[in-house]
């Protein structure tokens, strides 16, 4: 059913924030009994608000002024929540893959099960904060320091239903009619949505009492992609109205490596701006190679497409640019931009190439989070290694 909805007139949104958002906070009024409920949660109404006021080519400046605000009060909670997170010995991980990849997927499981791992091993993992990969990043975090079998009952939790795929012409949801300058809403997809969001919404409000330190994890999404749902399953959220702001923190923040997972024109966008922060990294001040792995080696390497399936070949592309214009040795290379099949091995590897405690703060700082103590660091370093051992 289409549904004509009014102007927001009124941000719908505290353009002075100044805190991350928690999950609960951005779906404030979702009703696991009211189908249409997720319409109503201010995440949603920020999305309207954000179209209707012409995106990124805001014609109102009270709108403007409001929605830039807001983006930098939240950016400056970003900076005191990481500035928290390493001083308290937890290093930045980022782990990139497709919106649109199912819950119980072999891969969505995989990148679940790297994120319990790397956030029992001293990281908090960071993501876009969107459903897919990104959903799949959180829900492992949230179960660290649980049994494996329990991330297994959870997923399987999750794919059982009618939606264990994201609803289709999610981006049809909102429209406006450029005739009659109305705008509606559609109810249909609105309440597939909602069934997509249960589940996970369900899980979520059960472990809220029990996390730890250790559940902790980080989305960066954008009301750019508003039809796309947030996951509740993450613990902190830094959600942006304007895309190239976020793109650009999620990916620089990552300062501890970046899993790259399946996914499709977004997922390459953020592998080839990360090369681009490689690539320019400060080399007159030794600052170190964020290391890029790619999940599944025949998505990132065969043109073939065997299984029915696009793949998206970008090794040798990528060696040209860092080997082939001497950016840096074929050893550096080999150890920073790797292929990899394994959970473990995945998860090894971030570790073994983990910057140091200085390292990750002098990177940090490079975007603006300059209230971590210094002479916390050799204690930082201490943290580091103890959950590496562990």
């Amino acid at each position: 059913m289409i549904k004509p909805i009014d102007i927001i007139t009124n941000p719908p949104f505290n353009p002075t924030q100044g805190v991350l958002y928690n999950p609960f906070d951005l779906l404030e009024n979702f009703d696991p009994d009211n189908a249409l409920s997720l319409t109503s949660t201010p995440d949603f109404q920020s999305f309207i608000y954000f179209l209707q006021q012409g995106r990124t080519t805001i014609s109102d400046p009270y709108a403007a002024m409001m929605e830039a605000l807001h983006d930098a009060s939240i950016g400056r909670g970003l900076n005191a929540f990481l500035a928290t997170e390493v001083q308290a010995g937890r290093r930045p991980v980022g782990i990139m893959g497709g919106h649109r990849e199912p819950r119980g997927s072999k891969t969505y499981r995989e990148v679940a099960q790297i994120a319990q791992l790397l956030s029992e091993s001293g990281f908090i993992v960071a993501s876009g904060g969107g459903p897919g990969c990104m959903e799949a990043a959180h829900l492992g975090a949230l179960y660290a320091g649980r049994p494996a079998d329990s991330l297994t009952s959870a997923i399987d939790r999750l794919a059982d239903g009618a939606f264990a795929e994201l609803p289709k012409k999610i981006d049809e949801i909102v429209v406006k009619d450029n005739e009659t300058l109305t705008w509606t809403i559609n109810e249909d997809i609105a309440s597939e949505l909602h069934a997509w969001m249960l589940p996970a919404w369900k899980i979520a409000q059960e472990l809220s009492s029990q996390l730890t330190s250790i559940n902790r994890s980080l989305a960066v999404p954008t009301w750019h992609y508003g039809h796309e749902p947030i996951s509740p399953l993450m613990t902190h959220v830094s959600k942006y109205f304007l895309n190239s702001i976020r793109e650009d923190v999620l990916l620089t923040l990552a300062s501890c490596g970046i899993v790259f997972s399946e996914g499709r024109g977004g997922t390459i966008q953020e592998v080839f701006q990360d090369a681009a922060q490689v690539y320019y990294r400060d080399k007159k001040n030794n600052s170190p190679i964020t290391t890029m792995l790619f999940l599944d080696s025949k998505f990132w390497t065969l043109p073939e497409v065997q299984d029915g399936k696009a793949h998206l070949p970008v090794m040798d592309l990528l060696k040209q640019l860092f080997v082939g214009t001497q950016n840096m040795t074929e050893e550096e290379y080999k150890r920073h931009i790797r292929l990899v099949d394994d959970v473990d091995e995945a998860v090894n590897i971030i570790i073994e190439n983990a910057p140091s405690a200085g390292q990750v703060v002098q990177k940090l700082t490079n975007i603006g989070i300059s209230n971590i103590d210094p002479e916390l660091m050799a204690e930082r370093a201490a943290i580091f290694e103890s959950n590496i051992r562990k």
